[in-house]
């Protein structure tokens, strides 16, 4: 484990020449939709400033294998239910999906003629154990546990493709390994989600019914940047690796509870919830 600023090119080249990675899985980015116009510049810095660098630097450095996380943010609005690659109509409701979504347009360009190939993997609502303190559901389960503040952002109607940690990382594996039977310059993106939305307000009744609590909460009006559907088609993957993210969200919210109930990890939920907005 090395402590570096993707941003920094310079340390970023030094670590890659002299660890000379068969494959790098680029998953660092600053996440969210919901940081103020005057904090814009977080998502320029590590999501196309930062994301540039590792790119190059695994091109010029004949990194054969390049895997990258995009995001089901580059859907938007307007494109068609459930989600699939082929869609064109790509309008991004938020400024984070949009530099996903730049990702994806500037590495075809960058990997060309090049020995790299490379893979981009658009997330569906990754959650569980250790998951960012941001999203919705760790605050919910850190509210019933250790009375943290949880902001609640509309109705509760918006839905989710919500995919598990271990299923996430799972494909991840698999699809770097079905990488490696692809051609230099290669590049293509897959949709990682199971094709299960559920609503926010299920999330809210599943963590109370499993922790026999109710979860208590400030309602704020919806935020524009959030779409109101995620849903991934998920032929492609499947194609690809012969499954998709099964793991049920009940079961999934199981198991980060049992995770977060353990007295080392409940001691810090406070902390880490009010570290970010």
């Amino acid at each position: 484990v090395v402590d570096l600023d993707i941003c920094n090119k310079v340390e970023l080249s030094k670590f890659i020449k002299i660890s000379k990675p068969d494959v790098v899985i680029n998953l660092a980015a600053q996440a969210g939709v919901r940081l103020p116009l005057n904090q814009s510049y977080k998502y320029v810095d590590s999501n196309l400033v930062g994301f540039t660098n590792i790119l190059t630097e695994s091109v010029e450095n004949k990194i054969r294998y390049f895997l990258y996380a995009s995001s089901s943010s580059v859907y938007g609005d307007k494109a068609a239910i459930p989600y699939s690659e082929t869609e064109s109509n790509l309008h991004p409701t938020s400024f984070y999906g949009a530099t996903k979504l730049a990702n994806e347009l500037l590495t075809p360009t960058l990997i060309k003629n090049s020995g790299t190939s490379a893979r981009a993997l658009r997330f569906f609502t990754v959650y569980g154990p250790w998951g960012r303190p941001d999203m919705a559901y760790f605050r919910m389960i850190a509210n019933v546990i250790s009375g943290s503040e949880f902001n609640f952002y509309g109705d509760g109607s918006i839905e989710r493709d919500f995919t598990y940690i271990e299923d996430a990382v799972n494909s991840i594996i698999a699809l770097m390994d079905e990488l490696q039977t692809r051609e230099p310059s290669y590049s293509d993106v897959v949709n990682l989600g199971g094709g299960r939305p559920l609503s926010m307000n299920y999330l809210l009744e599943t963590v109370g019914e499993i922790t026999n609590k109710k979860v208590l909460f400030n309602r704020f009006e919806a935020n524009s940047s959030d779409a109101k559907k995620t849903m991934s088609n998920s032929n492609y993957i499947q194609s690809l690796i012969g499954t998709k993210p099964k793991i049920k969200l009940e079961d999934g919210i199981a198991e980060t509870i049992k995770w977060a109930q353990r007295k080392d990890i409940s001691e810090k939920l406070d902390k880490w919830v009010k570290s970010v907005k």
